[in-house]
């Protein structure tokens, strides 16, 4: 039997080192009488003493290498609820995080690039601390409407940047979650929005609908509309908000911006009135039911353009939702308004760009025309999908399209492309017809 050295710490290690320290068949010859120091032997024949330390010491001591793991450093907040919150909006705006969950027995999580993380330094945020944050955040009116509904949509201004608030109840604690918006309000240039926006804002009347899921852009992309009308024309804008986002300066127009709860009880009385305020242009945030979009027909159909948001995935999804919001019997005048009115349906998604950071918007435009009106009044819309692609010399545009594009110019990657489109197989052609491998 061979001599085994000192039990190893694994299964693999006492095979490895019975076979190399001793083997089974073989015994050296003695060494000879001056030999070198390393060749002299003990019990075991011809085991160097650097080899049985070597062996024996490798064998009994080695294990897997732990992983070092730093522990972040615990991050001093300080008692003054304003001063935490300000800390934690300068560390949103350092990580270029566009929002911040601030929950009952969890870490201050921000998203990063569509992605969440928790700020683990912090310490996980109690009931005490989440209302003394909506305190310093509510103004006495927010404070009544959020005892009433148990939600709340304010607009917050702290540390010169401004954020978009929400404050919700989830499990009988509180939760918010606080949006940052741009610095100042962006221009069509500074977003790489596409150039028929330019020509949009000069229309004097007609429905602009920017379309998205919730984080895509819109009131981002709506502002630089309004900022370009702003800097190159004298007209009257009035904006209908909850909360307001972006705060304009007039430069050439003049504005009137108005809150709901604060300044307005609701988007429908304050859009039937707008009409005594003789605007060019109206702003509002969204539409959310049949008498918004009767309100906002009846202003385009006055001579006003009105921009405003409304929750889709594609132009045909987008009609074809606004008329399902009536009554059948209503369905057919509406249609014939909408067909009439519509100045363009403009689809928008935020992907994040090929190199992980940043995001690239992604749109589809449907705009007005002949073709585009007479299907949206005989309700043929499972054919505005052809009308735009044969209508591209105009500035029409396929989500997909603009997909493809952005894969050629090394912008988002091919899966991304294929992951944001509604027409995957559409996608793919267009990135097959460009030699692009995915």
């Amino acid at each position: 039997m061979p001599t085994q050295a000192a039990t190893p710490t694994t299964p693999w290690a006492t095979t490895w080192a019975t076979a190399w320290v001793t083997p089974t068949a073989w015994v050296p010859p003695t060494a000879p009488t001056g030999a070198a120091p390393w060749m002299a032997t003990s019990a075991t024949p011809w085991v160097t003493p650097w080899a049985t330390t070597w062996t024996t010491t490798w064998a009994v001591s080695w294990t897997a290498p732990a992983t070092e793991q730093t522990a972040p450093v615990p991050q001093q907040v300080p008692e003054d609820p304003k001063a935490y919150l300000e800390i934690l909006f300068d560390r949103m705006v350092k990580a270029d995080s566009s929002d911040i969950y601030l929950t009952y027995g969890e870490e201050p999580t921000i998203r990063v690039y569509g992605e969440a993380k928790r700020l683990v330094e912090f310490p996980k945020l109690d009931d005490k601390t989440l209302d003394a944050f909506i305190d310093v955040m509510m103004s006495d009116f927010d404070r009544k409407n959020y005892k009433d509904s148990l939600a709340a949509d304010l607009g917050l201004s702290m540390g010169g940047r401004r954020y978009r608030i929400n404050i919700s109840r989830q499990q009988d604690h509180t939760m918010i979650v606080a949006r940052l918006l741009e610095e100042k309000v962006p221009t069509i240039d500074e977003k790489k929005l596409p150039q028929i926006f330019k020509q949009l804002v000069q229309t004097t009347n007609g429905l602009i609908f920017m379309v998205g899921p919730t984080g895509s852009g819109k009131s981002t992309s709506l502002a630089a509309m309004i900022e370009e009308i702003n800097m190159t024309m004298h007209k009257h804008i009035i904006t209908i908000e909850d909360p307001i986002e972006y705060v304009f300066t007039p430069k050439k127009s003049i504005f009137e911006q108005k809150q709901l709860g604060r300044d307005i009880v609701s988007f429908s009385s304050a859009m039937k009135f707008a009409l005594r305020q003789r605007p060019d242009i109206v702003l509002f945030g969204e539409i959310r039911d049949t008498e918004s979009v009767r309100n906002a027909i009846a202003l385009a159909e006055t001579g006003h353009l009105v921009m405003t948001t409304i929750h889709s995935r594609s132009a045909e999804q987008t009609v074809n939702k606004i008329i399902s919001m009536f009554p059948a019997d209503e369905q057919s005048q509406i249609r014939n308004q909408l067909s009439e009115n519509m100045t363009a349906i403009i689809i928008q998604k935020l992907i994040r760009k090929a190199d992980g950071k940043w995001m690239v918007p992604a749109h589809e435009i449907l705009l007005h025309n002949t073709a585009v009106e007479n299907t949206i009044r005989e309700n043929k819309l499972n054919q505005i999908k052809n009308v735009m692609y044969t209508s591209r010399n105009i500035g029409m545009q396929l989500l997909e399209d603009h997909l493809a594009v952005l894969v050629e110019q090394g912008l988002i990657t091919p899966n991304a492309a294929m992951a944001n489109a509604n027409d995957i197989d559409h996608v793919k052609r267009e990135m097959t017809s460009k030699w692009i491998q995915f």
